[in-house]
């Protein structure tokens, strides 16, 4: 079973000229450095917040419970002490791929919606709205998330470095397309989509569902011998 380590984030403006030397000449390729993580994608929101979207593909989610991944997060370096301190809004899930489309493509966009807790998501009305979306001819591929339990989540000293701490998300659709223009007539959809899921047995009250329309910054892959 394929893993996610999704991430939404602000930042402050105070670390805006080392956010990115930091995040391609050493955050991502620490982290494609544990055996077990294979790709990871980075976004940028065409409009609205949280601004930056991240998320790693691993072999499984018990990648992120391993000890070499806590190793790395027990260590943070000095640049990385410095720049998580000026993160803001900061969402971070260990999550199970549990759909992703067979012949799925990487688009130069995603529309990203996430649901929070203490929701669930209600697996046949997800499938039924996955696919739905699938139909739609615009829509290269989708992908669904469930967050999973996370061992680094609770003692995690990153997130000791991030003033307003981490939330979670429960689940999440991911849906690539080629333009932001696509993008922005998905959303109403892809929001839909998933408030649709929801099981209404599983929560009280309004839930709070977010989705963003994100553009491409840049995907690495792990070299074969670190898999």
């Amino acid at each position: 079973m394929s893993g996610i380590l999704a991430i939404w984030n602000d930042r402050e403006q105070a670390i805006a000229k080392i956010y990115e030397r930091w995040y391609v000449s050493e955050h991502v390729p620490e982290r494609l450095g544990v055996p077990g993580f294979l790709c990871a994608r980075r976004y940028e929101a065409a409009q609205g917040s949280p601004r930056f979207f991240t998320y790693y593909e691993v072999a499984s989610p018990d990648v992120l419970a391993s000890p070499e991944y806590l190793s790395r997060l027990a260590s943070p370096s000095p640049l990385t002490r410095k720049v998580m301190g000026g993160f803001r809004n900061m969402r971070r899930t260990a999550c199970s791929l549990a759909y992703r489309s067979p012949r799925a493509a990487l688009g130069g966009c995603v529309v990203a919606a996430w649901v929070e807790p203490p929701a669930a998501l209600d697996d046949s009305r997800l499938m039924q709205a996955i696919a739905a979306l699938a139909r739609d001819a615009q829509v290269l591929g989708v992908q669904a998330w469930r967050a999973v339990p996370d061992p680094a989540h609770a003692a995690n000293p990153e997130a000791k470095l991030r003033p307003d701490g981490d939330s979670r998300i429960e689940a999440a659709l991911v849906v690539d397309c080629m333009r932001e223009q696509v993008g922005y007539k998905l959303q109403g959809q892809v929001d839909e989509a998933l408030r649709a899921s929801i099981s209404r047995d599983a929560v009280q009250g309004e839930t709070l569902l977010h989705v963003g329309n994100y553009r491409l910054l840049g995907v690495w892959s792990a070299h074969e011998k670190d898999l």
